[in-house]
């Protein structure tokens, strides 16, 4: 069905790098989740009542939950199709993450409401009735699920959208408590033990791990993140197509939600080849707009081939660090023109525990450097790594 949904409503389909497409995907998720979702939730809420289940009638309110969420989504989608102008020139995606959060919290109380359900359900149970419709509506909640977890999983991929990774999460979640509650049912009515109300415990615990795990990765993803290895390699490959090009350093992607991002890099090579090194990064510019329909901003930096120099410099920079830990290590080490002056840059990797340190480790570095010489203009990248680091 949803490949039906796909080639009907879905323009230039395996145009998967525009970023209107992954619009178009996630919009039609969002809708084909509320309509699946109304569906189970309005069959298992009749059949909860019907049959006195509080387990039943809890996976329902679940799939309510569910179809509040993706319309949330569906919400937030449409903002996101908004392209930029003066106020937010960077477009509107990101308030895809915003609405993720109101959506991952909303998942949560309906957790926390259905525990308190349940345990009033376990203090004061009630005798269930058992059909063959209550089982036939468990089994074809757990199809749709799953069904719903496929199709939201490829749409992930295509969209890059983290709502719709947590909606496939969340199907698993559903589906693994449907089958709790279906296995209960079928106890209680054979053994006569009452376990309904504690297997609506369980399926509330899903949904408040659901919840949680949705809101983890949304704010995860507004915190910052990096490109995906195949994105990084693609773009590396273009650059490094170019012979003139000696180095790439602070490779950065500017995520704004729905596939927009601009990336942003520094790029080494000598003066003598300053027109190639122009005409190249122009070239790069234009190569990835076409492939990703994205903005791309290249620094160049003009290296200084001096090894006497470098190799000085670099092992006075590693002296005064090791006052401070033998496990900082410093990486990327340059030194580019600039005018009258000379840029020495590097990265300094140093363990979780100096991140107090920084500020004056980089301070006491720049001022050795620069008492030896005023004209060099020191910049320091730090960087924290976890657990111990490997030195060569």
């Amino acid at each position: 069905m949803i490949s039906l949904l796909v080639q009907m409503f879905i323009k230039n389909k395996d145009d998967i790098s525009n970023p209107s497409v992954k619009k178009a995907y996630a919009t039609l998720s969002s809708v084909v989740g509320i309509v699946l979702n109304l569906f189970l939730c309005t069959m298992k809420i009749v059949i909860g009542l019907l049959s006195h289940s509080v387990a039943i009638s809890a996976d329902g309110f679940n799939n309510l939950s569910d179809a509040g969420t993706n319309l949330v989504s569906l919400l937030g989608f449409k903002i996101a199709r908004y392209g930029g102008g003066s106020t937010h020139p960077f477009g509107h995606g990101r308030i895809e993450w915003i609405m993720g959060i109101f959506a991952s919290i909303a998942v949560l109380l309906m957790g926390i409401k259905l525990a308190e359900t349940s345990f009033n359900a376990i203090t004061d149970p009630q005798e269930q009735i058992f059909g063959v419709g209550v089982v036939v509506v468990l089994v074809l909640s757990i199809l749709v699920k799953v069904y719903m977890y496929y199709y939201n999983k490829q749409f992930s991929k295509i969209t890059d959208s983290e709502t719709l990774k947590a909606t496939a999460a969340d199907c698993i979640s559903d589906s693994v408590a449907t089958i709790a509650v279906l296995v209960s049912t079928i106890i209680s009515y054979f053994t006569k033990f009452g376990i309904d109300g504690y297997c609506g415990a369980l399926v509330s615990i899903f949904i408040i791990f659901a919840g949680v795990k949705s809101l983890w990765d949304v704010l995860g993803r507004i915190m910052g993140k990096a490109a995906d290895a195949d994105t990084k390699d693609t773009i590396l490959q273009i650059v490094k197509a170019h012979q003139e090009i000696v180095a790439v350093y602070n490779l950065m992607f500017h995520d704004y939600g729905f596939g927009y991002f601009v990336i942003s890099m520094r790029v080494a090579g000598y003066k003598g080849d300053g027109e190639q090194l122009y005409i190249g990064c122009n070239q790069i510019s234009y190569e990835l707009y076409q492939k990703f329909h994205c903005d791309c901003f290249i620094e160049i930096d003009y290296l200084i081939d001096d090894e006497v120099l470098t190799h000085d410099l670099t092992k006075q920079v590693y002296s005064m660090a090791k006052r401070y830990s033998d496990e900082i290590k410093i990486d990327n080490f340059r030194l580019i023109e600039n005018g009258s002056f000379i840029n020495v840059v590097f990265d300094m990797i140093y363990p979780a525990e100096l991140q107090k340190s920084e500020e004056e480790i980089c301070k006491n570095i720049s001022d050795m450097l620069m008492s030896e010489d005023p004209s060099y203009r020191i910049i320091i990248k730090g960087i924290i790594k976890r657990g111990r680091l490997s030195l060569h």
